[in-house]
């Protein structure tokens, strides 16, 4: 199993290339987004917890 810096390493180069990331586990890649930004600031990974709209925009895709 691949570690998340790893999952959000090949997910940025996505992203960084333009290609589609909507039929990728996106909810899973910000569960990892979290973890990293635990694992470096926890107080940062609690405010950005708190402050993301992330949630909401996936409920609202097509």
């Amino acid at each position: 199993m691949e570690d998340p810096v790893k999952r959000l390493h090949k997910f940025r180069n996505r992203i960084a290339h333009h290609e589609g990331i909507w039929h990728l586990p996106v909810e899973a890649r910000r569960d990892d987004i979290q973890t990293v930004l635990g694992f470096i600031a926890p107080a940062a990974a609690a405010w950005v917890a708190d402050a993301s709209r992330i949630d909401d925009v996936l409920a609202r895709r097509p």
